[in-house]
């Protein structure tokens, strides 16, 4: 049994595709693997919705700045883009099952 407390990977790896203003574009983006409890922990204690990606992003392969305020840029360039950093960020986490 490999799913066991603890055990999970620290970083979780996933290529974004990202589509609109006239382009489709890949982003990489390494994410911290928070749990549940620790994004709930930082959106209750008052949060930015661009302060929680810094918090779950390690790192990305774009030259915004990875803080607060670079991902306010981000998203001031590029709408939408902490949303679809949010959604990444759930679906690399996230278990799917098989089909056995």
């Amino acid at each position: 049994m490999s799913l066991k407390k603890g055990n999970g990977p620290k970083v979780l790896l996933a290529t974004l595709t990202i589509t609109g203003q006239g382009s489709t574009d890949k982003l990489e983006v390494t994410y911290h693997n928070r749990k549940q409890s620790e994004v709930r922990e930082r959106l209750e204690s008052g949060a930015t919705m661009a302060g929680l990606i810094a918090f779950l992003v390690d790192s990305w392969d774009t030259d915004f700045d990875l803080t607060e305020e670079g991902v306010k840029a981000f998203e001031d360039e590029y709408p939408g883009i902490v949303e679809i950093l949010f959604a990444g960020f759930h679906q690399a986490r996230r278990k799917e099952l098989e089909k056995n």
